[in-house]
């Protein structure tokens, strides 16, 4: 038996510096940051809160945009904007959503806030109206439960009858009965028996329509003319009086009844006015702009009527309390500066739209505002800005560029500027021989936009804009 040979085992410690830099936000600057990137919509349910927490903030209606003693009585149908100050446009008159030039109108609140008919009540104030067997009325109010908001019938027909203890055969038969209210097109269990309880008889080509609705609906959606032409021996114009028919009759008859449920308000944190030749710029917020120190309690520990304790906790209030007006502040002074560079870099679309737009990069804006690319994308996030063109998020400004080789147009044009060249050229064609993508090329090209086939497909599909052959009339 060999003995193993003995091994020698050597332990060293070493150790090693390296220098690293980090750097750290105070608190302060990340509430700054944070302030900063809110949108006012909850700018204001921020300054809310912070009355709420701190004793030495509180809201002075005087010195705020809007008091309550100027609301007009309720048979005003406009908003008084009279008594503004003549140096602070709209100080008195928050934006109107309709771009009303005499104000707000309150009234419309009444009607946003009533009460309207649903499709499920209009449908049964009408059978109300009809000679029904009452032991049909049950089966009728589950078949009109289970009419979506579009106004199809989107249940099980087995499980509504077995449930109402009632046969298939009645079911349908009610159905029937229920897509013969209004709207027309209601209770239908598809697209296509939608489009088709809507067409009258004394339609021209009533009956091709009904097939082509029934069997060729996808041929119809695809535009393959050239089949549709030789299935149903039609010509090029009996196919497009067919077409205008169809398009005529409405996809969704049930919308009309619940239009409000989807509908999105938006507050702009910018507002540009034409004013003249220029433009003024406005960071809109009233609740950050009547936010004040309570000087109440600062009297009190002056006056030394409160113990070491108190006097405390109110330096430690007052101090969150002076960061926080800071913070407001500063966000409000940031969304001014960068109002006005926006209205600097893009005074083209000011003055023209979107077909003016210039392009621009949140790097080429935070190098001109002296600022971190970090703090515009805070400063455009969820913000929009009210312009004479309507409101746009803030985001719609920066594009990427295309650039232009002729003489005449040196500069560089945005993407957006392009798509709306491309979307004027489709609206101008020639129905019956439609661009295509090569020729909008081509066009593009000759006015000296350096641009491929592939990016005008890319961009007509932004568009929602069909192919060649889709837009075939």
């Amino acid at each position: 038996m060999s003995e193993c040979p003995s091994q020698a085992v050597r332990m060293e410690a070493r150790s090693s510096v390296s220098l690293r830099t980090r750097q750290r936000l105070a608190p302060v600057a990340i509430q700054g940051l944070e302030v900063l990137s809110l949108p006012v919509a909850r700018l204001d349910a921020y300054v809310r809160d912070l009355v709420e927490r701190n004793p030495l903030l509180e809201l002075d209606y005087d010195q705020g945009a809007l008091s309550f003693e100027e609301f007009p009585e309720e048979d005003s149908d406009v908003f008084d904007d009279s008594d503004a100050p003549s140096d602070e446009p709209w100080a008195c008159r928050p934006p109107s959503v309709a771009g009303d030039a005499q104000g707000f109108d309150l009234a419309r609140l009444r009607d946003e806030c009533s009460q309207t008919e649903t499709l499920h009540s209009h449908l049964r104030l009408q059978l109300a109206g009809m000679h029904i067997d009452e032991g049909d009325r049950p089966l009728l109010d589950a078949l009109i439960e289970n009419i979506d908001d579009d106004g199809y019938f989107s249940g099980s027909m087995s499980a509504v009858c077995a449930e109402a203890g009632r046969s298939m055969e009645d079911g349908h038969r009610l159905l029937e009965r229920v897509q013969q209210l209004s709207p027309r097109g209601v209770g239908a269990r598809d697209l296509a028996e939608c489009l088709i309880l809507q067409l009258d008889d004394g339609v021209a080509y009533a009956d091709v329509i009904r097939d082509v609705l029934r069997v060729g609906l996808e041929d119809l959606a695809e535009n393959r003319t050239t089949k549709l032409m030789r299935a149903y021996h039609l010509t090029i114009d009996d196919l497009s009086a067919l077409r205008e028919v169809i398009c005529s009759l409405d996809p969704r008859p049930g919308a009309s009844f619940s239009q409000r449920k989807g509908t999105v308000y938006v507050i702009p944190d910018l507002a540009v006015r034409r004013e003249g030749e220029g433009f003024s710029v406005r960071v809109t917020g009233e609740l950050s702009e009547a936010l004040v120190l309570n000087g109440v309690y600062d009297r009190m520990m002056q006056q030394g009527r409160m113990d070491c304790e108190a006097r405390e906790w109110l330096r430690e209030k007052r101090t969150e309390a002076e960061a926080a007006l800071a913070n407001i502040d500063q966000r409000q002074r940031t969304l001014y500066r960068f109002g006005v560079y926006l209205v600097e870099a893009q005074y083209d679309f000011f003055v023209g739209g979107d077909a003016r737009m210039r392009p621009l990069t949140m790097q080429q804006a935070a190098d001109a505002l002296g600022v971190h690319v970090s703090t515009v994308s805070r400063t455009v996030q969820d913000k929009h800005i009210l312009t004479p063109w309507g409101v746009f998020p803030l985001k719609h400004f920066f594009s990427s560029s295309v650039s232009c080789s002729a003489e005449e147009r040196r500069r560089a044009l945005s993407s957006l500027a392009i798509k709306d060249r491309i979307k004027d050229l489709v609206a101008q064609e020639d129905r019956r021989k439609p661009l295509s993508d090569a020729t909008i090329t081509a066009i593009l090209n000759g006015e000296g936009v350096d641009i491929k086939r592939r990016t005008v497909a890319k961009y007509r599909e932004a568009l929602g804009i069909g192919r060649q052959s889709q837009r075939r009339r």
